[in-house]
């Protein structure tokens, strides 16, 4: 497997494959491009007219940025020599529907594009975003036998910062003076470590016990629920969810081009922290030119634990049904 330098990342063109040019797919490619992220970006879709409509949109685009980018309909061939390449295969939730709900159609999907991914030859790191993120992130690692540190789910990344939203609009903070995070799975089982909620590292609750006038919130339970819920809010009222969970993977890409040795809530391989055997789920992650490079692990307390062990039980579940299918 290759592995390559920071060096070389900054002296080369930075290459991009992305799977699926739908909603979420068109969106990172416009990320990429304003934020200056790759210089060439191959999308891959079988519409492939669909593809081609969002490469020239895209090429309209940057005639009004100040770096050169490229973006063109290929095939997954095309991203043989790509640094990164991105799932966003699949379709949007439909109302009423959970992130899980979406399994057989994103396994479906997956088993399509798998064996082009490994006749291609491509060896480098993968983001999955396609739901349920998790599942679908381990299955690809799994059928693909790929190295573990070089596949990384978006995970709670979305619902994170979901929460920081939640918490700046109610305390009157500015988000990033916030660190709050969910863990577990990208969906309706995942959990706040409220103990770890910090406003420029002080605990949160320690802020709300000590200046109650100035510092209110709603409580920790319906917090959480608002999170849950805002993914079904944005589905319902403009048919799917893009700008979002684009951000946070174009932070992801910008982690693994700039070796930023950053902390993400991002899904990844656990096998020994938190006392997780064996499956892919959402914790604290420092990213770099490698992919993941450590698991940042949080004491969390007896009733946060229980509740990250009930979210992947969850998880393991649904994963061996994905094997069956």
């Amino acid at each position: 497997m290759k592995q390559r330098s920071v060096e070389e990342y900054g002296n080369q063109d930075k290459k991009v494959g992305i799977i699926g040019a739908g909603n979420v797919g068109s969106h990172l490619g416009l990320q990429l491009a304003v934020q200056g992220l790759a210089d060439e970006v191959v999308f891959y879709d079988v519409n492939n007219d669909k593809a081609m409509g969002e490469s020239l949109d895209l090429m309209d685009a940057v005639s009004y940025q100040p770096h050169h980018f490229e973006a063109y309909a290929g095939t997954i061939d095309d991203m043989k020599d790509a640094d990164i390449m991105i799932n966003a295969s699949g379709k949007p939730r439909l109302p009423g529907q959970t992130r899980l709900d979406m399994m057989d159609g994103g396994i479906a999907t997956t088993k399509e594009f798998l064996p082009l991914i490994e006749k291609s030859g491509f060896d480098g790191i993968i983001i999955s975003i396609s739901n349920p993120c998790d599942i679908i992130a381990e299955y690809i690692q799994y059928k693909l036998d790929y190295p573990k540190n070089k596949i990384i789910g978006s995970g709670t990344a979305l619902d994170s910062a979901r929460l920081q939203y939640q918490l700046s609009d109610q305390l009157k903070i500015n988000r990033r003076s916030l660190t709050a995070y969910l863990l577990g799975e990208h969906g309706d089982s995942s959990m706040i470590p409220w103990s770890h909620v910090t406003v420029a590292g002080k605990k949160l609750d320690e802020l709300l016990a000590e200046k109650p006038e100035l510092y209110k919130m709603d409580p920790k339970d319906v917090i959480l629920e608002k999170v849950h819920r805002e993914g079904y809010v944005e589905n319902t009222t403009k048919g799917c969810t893009e700008f979002g969970v684009t951000s946070a993977t174009a932070e992801l890409v910008r982690a693994i081009y700039h070796n930023e040795h950053k902390v993400l809530p991002v899904s990844v391989y656990l096998d020994g922290p938190y006392g997780i055997k064996d499956s892919f789920a959402s914790v604290p992650v420092k990213i770099g030119k490698d992919g993941v490079e450590d698991i940042i692990e949080l004491h969390l307390t007896e009733e946060e634990n229980a509740e990250l062990q009930a979210s992947i039980k969850v998880l393991k579940e649904h994963f061996e049904r994905a094997l069956t299918l």
